[in-house]
């Protein structure tokens, strides 16, 4: 998670209005989902989460439409598309 983490702010600095994910109706930019976890980190590591949790929590917040756990994890294998080389990996709607 913390190369996810990493990947969305390096892509931040360099692209911001870069298009990082869209699921149904809703796009997020590297810009703003960037600053959407580091705005969740302080807030869940007063309550013992990490920052896994604020990238969980800012790809919750920004695409609504995310509701299912499931849904997470195809955006994360979205963002990670870079990282992690993924057999047939596909746009999620």
């Amino acid at each position: 998670m913390t190369q996810v983490i990493d990947h969305v702010s390096s892509r931040a600095l360099a692209t911001p209005r870069l298009t990082a994910a869209r699921f149904g109706d809703c796009a997020v930019s590297y810009g703003d989902l960037d600053r959407i976890i580091h705005d969740y980190e302080p807030v869940l590591s007063r309550h013992g989460l990490g920052p896994s949790a604020a990238l969980t929590a800012g790809i919750m917040g920004s695409l609504p439409s995310v509701s299912r756990s499931e849904s997470v994890v195809e955006v994360l294998a979205w963002l990670s598309r870079d990282i992690v080389p993924a057999a047939r990996l596909r746009a999620v709607s």
